[in-house]
């Protein structure tokens, strides 16, 4: 088994280093979808590959695309054959990785197995909140946040807001479906508004979870994706929302001003204070300790600096002691070891270009991650270097198992 695999791991370099010239013939399309937030990136990045190498990214949510890589489910991306890989503003849980290596897909021991999956950071992101109707710029602390969000509120003079009286009420657009930018706005509720009474927020991916059934106020109005939020807003006279910082998502919108309840400071969802945010909340960085438990029957697996933890690679960032308050990250959620040498090779490749044209990632409005971290994860995960063994494809891991495909 394992001398029949060098051979294809041969083939699969061969046509990795092809890649790296352009010359490749891909063998098969690349499964891809989830988070909507991080959509139009993935697509201007998708079409900057060689041809028939992936299909169009599917934006569904995070949970979908989470459910639907966790069970190799492509149906729920309107695609076929396998999911390659996802992404995600929602991080996996703990129990969601553990029950993947010990009973899904990942399971160790088995030669089916599609062996672990991997979860890193792709970029940084905010939560903007945008509105329409006020002509003055809005700032928001988190008082009236929380105010806004929970239906406490709901026209612009309760916010001290001058608005015309035909624009004073305003509509609040939410999104229907299970999504990562809920989960980071509504984790940061929760960081910031108490639960003393009702909405509950502790970072629910869908909004209305938040809500007592039947609770949600009448004035809130449901748009699945932030291609439908934007919808929703364009045909809004007077309202407010959530959504990612992408153009195609806020042209036309203004974004608001947060004060960040620890600084007392008003930020806009500009780079340099999102980098502020991320990089001042206090919590883990990368993990840098030896790999010491590859399952979670191996003791050490829960250490916070395990590296073949894939939780440990997320940074979370609920309540950041500076910069823009509702941040987190978008993610890559894939596997380590695929059948086909092509997709790895394609991986591989796709991760490669993603971490090195930051100006891609920046035209559309994410933050690209501060470079030792590129530069780490790149090494980590596409070249293999330090000898962890969390690299896509790594004979030594994937040699004995059937892979994703």
């Amino acid at each position: 088994m394992r001398a029949r695999y060098f051979g294809i791991v041969a083939a699969g370099i061969a046509a990795f280093a092809l890649a790296f010239g352009g010359d490749a013939a891909w063998a098969r399309n690349v499964v891809s979808g989830g988070a909507t937030l991080p959509w139009p990136l993935y697509q201007d990045a998708i079409g900057k590959l060689p041809g028939g190498m992936f299909l169009p990214y599917a934006g569904t949510g995070s949970s979908t695309g989470l459910q639907a890589f966790l069970l190799n489910t492509p149906a729920a991306l309107d695609r076929s054959g396998a999911v390659h890989w996802v992404g995600s503003e929602t991080p996996l849980t703990q129990a969601q990785i553990d029950d993947y290596l010990a009973q899904g897909l990942g399971r160790g021991g088995d030669p089916a197995s599609h062996g672990p999956l991997i979860q890193i950071p792709a970029a940084y992101v905010p939560v903007t909140v945008a509105y329409k109707g006020p002509a003055e710029p809005v700032a928001l602390n988190p008082t009236q946040l929380c105010a806004v969000f929970s239906g406490a509120i709901s026209r612009w003079s309760q916010l001290g807001v001058a608005v015309p009286p035909s624009l004073d009420a305003f509509r609040l657009v939410f999104r229907a479906e299970g999504s990562g930018t809920t989960e980071l706005l509504t984790r940061h509720l929760g960081a910031v508004c108490g639960n003393g009474g009702t909405p509950v927020f502790r970072g629910q991916a869908l909004f209305a979870d938040a809500f007592p059934p039947g609770g949600l106020p009448s004035h809130f109005a449901a748009a699945h994706g932030d291609g439908g939020v934007a919808s929703a807003m364009a045909a809004s006279v007077s309202a407010i929302t959530y959504t990612g910082p992408d153009p195609v998502y806020t042209t036309g919108l203004k974004q608001a001003w947060l004060v960040n309840a620890h600084d007392g400071v008003a930020y806009l969802p500009t780079p340099a204070n999102v980098i502020a945010a991320m990089e001042s909340q206090g919590g883990k960085g990368l993990p840098t300790g030896p790999v010491v438990s590859r399952g979670p029957a191996g003791a050490g697996w829960s250490a916070p600096d395990n590296p073949a933890n894939p939780a440990n690679w997320v940074r979370v960032s609920s309540d950041p002691l500076h910069g823009y308050p509702i941040v987190g990250s978008t993610n890559f959620v894939l596997s380590q070891c695929y059948t086909d040498p092509a997709v790895t090779a394609a991986m591989r490749l796709f991760l490669k270009r993603h971490y090195e044209d930051i100006a891609l990632v920046a035209s559309r409005q994410l933050v690209p991650l501060p470079a030792p971290t590129r530069a780490r994860l790149l090494a980590t995960f596409v070249l293999g270097s330090g000898g962890a063994q969390l690299n896509i494809g790594n004979p030594a891991l994937c040699g004995d198992l059937a892979g994703r495909g």
